[in-house]
């Protein structure tokens, strides 16, 4: 008798188990995605970055959009424009041909910009188009959770959501350098003018 009450006991603490697992993986399945940010030009407080999450994100495989990967280390002792964007984002779409630009003008002193979609994988041939369209040949992969949470943890707003286009600059060494919100030309002109110091510094 006090073997079946056991197993019974047993079976129902693991059916709970089950349970909350399954709500938890649903949740997290059913997230909303970043938000477009209403970016009214000017810059807003941005929380400090945590330099450490950052470094052991840098480490972490990311998906091309061809189906290879690569790291953010792997770019070490190149100035790293990271850019977390997708293509339902219309200040997102408006940013990428500036990054494009960027990226040609700076590409051979050492710069290299990455771009980090939040698009769904099945969406990869419209990724794919607009970013032809755009002039963009730059590294392209899909955002992680890892590294979404390194960037953007505490840029959420009210919706509990972190907005984008973000912008991060990375020095040589893999040091956070700047952190933008947001799409302007102010913006633009302030991210060269980083980037144009970066790479003038060794």
């Amino acid at each position: 008798m006090n073997n079946l009450r056991f197993k019974n006991s047993t079976a129902s603490y693991l059916t709970a188990i089950l349970l909350t697992g399954a709500t938890f993986a649903a949740a997290c399945n059913s997230a909303a995605p970043p938000r477009a940010t209403n970016d009214s030009g000017s810059q807003q407080r941005i929380p400090p970055r945590d330099q450490q999450a950052i470094d052991s994100a840098s480490n972490v495989q990311v998906t091309k959009l061809d189906g290879g990967t690569f790291k953010l280390s792997d770019f070490r002792g190149k100035v790293v424009v990271v850019d977390f964007w997708a293509t339902y984002c219309e200040p997102c779409k408006r940013l990428v041909p500036k990054l494009a630009a960027l990226d040609k003008k700076y590409r051979d002193r050492g710069l290299e910009v990455v771009g980090l979609t939040s698009d769904d994988k099945a969406d990869q041939e419209k990724v794919l188009e607009f970013l032809k369209r755009a002039g963009a040949d730059y590294t392209v992969g899909y955002e992680n959770k890892w590294l979404a949470s390194a960037f953007l943890k505490g840029t959420e707003d009210e919706s509990g959501e972190s907005p984008i286009p973000q912008l991060f600059v990375l020095s040589r060494e893999g040091r956070l350098v700047e952190h933008m919100i947001g799409e302007s030309p102010q913006r633009v002109k302030d991210l060269e003018q980083v980037v144009s110091q970066q790479l003038a510094s060794r």
